[in-house]
């Protein structure tokens, strides 16, 4: 399943450990500073929970699940990780 992520934080640092965290998924890819696409088995609550442990009190969080309908412009390596990820879907369930 694929989610969005958007962080929301006054501190720089806080991006970075987010990040990290981040990172451990099994496909990740970040679109910005503060907004990442991930790709895992988990849901929502799970995904939150997890990064709510490298957070401040003082971010949010916003985590939402993307479906398979999605349009993108000038951002082609956004574009080929959501087709990749489209792909290994439909060849997992095969």
């Amino acid at each position: 399943m694929n989610y969005l992520i958007i962080l929301n934080s006054l501190y720089p640092d806080h991006f970075d450990e987010v990040n990290k965290t981040i990172e451990d998924y099994d496909h990740s890819i970040r679109v910005n500073q503060s907004t990442w696409l991930i790709n895992t088995k988990y849901d929502a609550v799970i995904i939150r929970q997890h990064l709510a442990n490298v957070m401040s009190i003082h971010d949010s969080l916003l985590v939402f699940k993307v479906n398979n309908e999605f349009s993108i412009a000038n951002h082609l390596d956004i574009n080929d990780w959501l087709e990749d990820m489209q792909y290994n879907t439909l060849v997992a369930i095969s």
